[in-house]
């Protein structure tokens, strides 16, 4: 098996990016190179779509959501077993300044050897490039309001959390 790993660090909460990541039907906004369509649920199907350089048509084609544990793990896998297989994950880790991501190419089966030597570079630069465009789409999304300094609304008749403690 042969991996291809890029890390970098947002300023994006994990769920933050976790929510960006798996909202497949925003993808077309920021992701270049594949979009997923389906459900980003452990074991569900998803498609996947693709350019290859020189067709004017996207290819799409099945792949299985083989990792989805919010907000830590991502991870997506495509291909014909034993042939080419590929899995595409995202690793998530709380930093002070955010998130650290972790996100990577696996290759195996007959063809990864070959597939990775020729194209290993180019693989390098497009999950830079994706965590690139996935920085400029967190920074680009309205703020989302944090639960410090907010205070919950209350119901009409109901106590306040402060009131239930002075009453103990």
């Amino acid at each position: 098996m042969t991996t291809i790993d890029n890390v970098t660090t947002f300023t994006a909460s994990p769920l933050r990016v976790w929510t960006v990541l798996t909202d497949f039907a925003g993808h077309p906004q920021w992701k270049p190179f594949i979009q997923l369509s389906g459900a980003a649920v452990c074991g569900g199907d998803a498609d996947y779509t693709f350019r290859i350089r020189g067709l004017d048509k996207a290819v799409t084609a099945k792949a299985d959501i083989i990792r989805a544990d919010k907000p830590l793990a991502f991870a997506w896998t495509a291909g014909v077993a034993r042939f080419l297989l590929f899995e595409e994950s995202y690793a998530l880790e709380s930093d002070p300044a955010g998130t650290r991501l972790r996100h990577s190419l696996r290759f195996s089966g007959i063809f990864a050897r070959p597939l990775w030597a020729l194209m290993r570079r180019k693989l390098q630069a497009s999950l830079v490039q994706s965590d690139m465009c996935l920085d400029r789409q967190l920074r680009r999304l309205p703020a989302v309001p944090t639960s410090k300094g907010r205070t919950a609304s209350v119901h009409p008749g109901a106590r306040s959390p402060r009131n239930q403690r002075r009453q103990r």
